[in-house]
């Protein structure tokens, strides 16, 4: 998958936001996105053109959104393995000619039936007028029996090289950099391209940062982000806001935050919900 990315190999479709184009495959990015998938099986332009463009984006988003659809990720990618299904590029000539020659079998040591019958069991004669039944004794069908073991099967082979595909997304970790702005952003562009995946790990994301990072000076921007990019029933960040209100009550005595709790009525309305046991 990232020597696909990285290197564009075999791409069939640009994707461009601003200065950035980036080479990705429709096997890919439509097996992850509905709107890809969309675009790029109906008779729109770009299905025509080869080239979506996302120019109303913000670009760093767009890049972990490419990022995402090949490492299943952002940020943070996970480790490298060396990958089985490219197995007989990597291993050289000598060590292929060794494999070879010992999966080959001596022929000559194989018995064959046939052969041993015939040697044991003389081919009869028959009369002018052979009998249309054969004996009741048949002795060459007792002598027909199947080889004691078959040639086993290729060994698959395991080696060291430069092909790799990557291993599924560890569990997400706190960061020293909070970036819950960003995190915001792409759950937002996510949700409009409808990319689950990337959804639910934006989320999850923020959800861990805001536990770590809850009193940092960019929490009042990340909430202004939450409220105005999400409609009111998309709870997956609101909700981990006000849990985060729930779990701080510092957060409610800080000027910066006052001030955007002010400014953003839908939360104001939601933390007087909370602050009097309604459901929100």
């Amino acid at each position: 998958m990232a020597t696909l990315l990285e290197g564009g190999k075999y791409s069939d479709l640009t994707v461009s936001c601003g200065q950035q184009k980036f080479a990705v495959h429709k096997a890919i990015i439509c097996s992850r996105s509905g709107f890809f998938e969309g675009a790029c099986n109906h008779p729109f332009k770009e299905s025509t053109t080869g080239v979506i463009d996302l120019g109303e984006d913000d670009e760093e988003c767009v890049r972990h959104m490419i990022d995402y659809f090949y490492y299943l990720d952002y940020l943070s990618y996970p480790k490298r393995r060396a990958s089985s299904n490219f197995a007989h590029r990597r291993i050289s000539q000598s060590k292929r000619r060794r494999a070879s020659s010992s999966l080959k079998q001596n022929l000559s040591m194989i018995e064959d039936p046939l052969l041993a019958c015939a040697a044991t069991n003389p081919v009869p004669q028959f009369d002018s007028d052979p009998p249309l039944t054969p004996p009741a004794d048949d002795s060459e069908s007792k002598q027909l029996q199947a080889p004691a073991e078959f040639p086993s099967s290729p060994q698959s082979f395991s080696d060291e090289g430069e092909d790799f595909e990557f291993e599924p997304s560890e569990p997400v970790q706190a960061t020293k950099e909070p970036n819950l702005v960003l995190h915001a952003k792409v759950y937002a562009l996510a949700d409009k391209y409808d990319i689950p995946g990337l959804k639910a790990l934006a989320r999850r994301k923020f959800e861990v940062q805001v536990a770590q990072h809850w009193d940092c000076a960019e929490f009042p921007d990340a909430l202004e982000e939450v409220y105005c990019s999400t409609i009111d029933t998309d709870r997956g960040l609101r909700d981990v806001v006000l849990q985060s209100f729930r779990e701080n009550p510092r957060l409610a005595v800080k000027t910066t935050v006052e001030a955007a709790v002010r400014d953003l009525a839908p939360l104001a309305f939601e933390l007087y919900k909370v602050a009097s046991g309604l459901p929100v």
